[in-house]
């Protein structure tokens, strides 16, 4: 016979101290495991994305420092065609320059800033001042512009012996560096 006392509970042992540490700390390790695995992802995403940012701006200080060496014997063809009065090769000279990849408009300034030649024709004969007020004609080393869309603006002064005969003008814009 059963007493007033007993509720029918059966009591289970209490787990052993092992198995209570299993429960806690198997899924603890786990959850630590997942958490680790997408901080080291994360982490990778934005070292990838540093070293693009890094891989681009280098990649425009380069081309920039290309097309500053380039200027200068460009500047010394166009000198030697200004000494002789001879406009029609410094167009031939801008057109071909013209054809190639990230090259703008190019004009020839004179020293008061008026656009003797450019590869646009409808420029031709207006102020380069009026157009760009901004920027500024009379340094006597080259000097670059930044634009908006990854362009800039080149200025290289023509000297002659005594003075500056010239500026050439042209806007390059860079190629964008393409990673894997």
């Amino acid at each position: 016979m059963k007493s007033s006392n007993d509720f029918g509970v059966i009591l289970q042992p209490k787990p052993s101290i092992w198995k209570r540490i299993l429960l806690i700390a198997l899924p603890l390790a786990f959850a630590l495991l997942v958490g680790g695995i997408f901080l080291t992802r994360y982490l990778g995403q934005q070292k990838v994305k540093e070293f693009a940012e890094l891989a681009e701006s280098r990649s425009v200080i380069i081309q920039r420092q290309d097309i500053q060496l380039f200027a200068l014997p460009l500047a010394w063809s166009v000198r030697k065609e200004l000494m002789r009065s001879n406009y029609d090769q410094i167009d031939d000279y801008f057109n071909e320059l013209i054809q190639r990849k990230g090259f703008g408009v190019i004009m020839l300034l004179d020293p008061a800033g008026n656009i003797k030649v450019s590869t646009d024709r409808k420029l031709q004969g207006s102020s380069f001042l009026q157009r760009y007020p901004q920027m500024k004609l009379g340094a006597l080393v080259q000097v670059s512009y930044a634009l908006p869309q990854g362009k800039s603006m080149f200025l290289v002064p023509v000297m002659g012996l005594n003075s500056r005969l010239g500026t050439i003008a042209f806007i390059y814009s860079y190629r964008t560096l393409s990673l894997p």
